[in-house]
């Protein structure tokens, strides 16, 4: 079933799909960057006290 969906996709939902996955990992290096960003403001903090 799924071979066939992936058959019928034209040249315009693969550009979609591929914006898409794109999309996904730059919200997660975002997200990443974000927590890395809490982990330094914390370690500062620590070393402060």
């Amino acid at each position: 079933m799924k071979n066939l969906k992936i058959k019928n996709l034209d040249e315009k939902d693969i550009e979609n799909l591929e914006q898409i996955k794109i999309i996904e990992l730059e919200e997660m290096k975002i997200q990443d960057l974000k927590i890395l960003k809490i982990k330094i403001e914390t370690a500062i903090k620590n070393i402060e006290k």
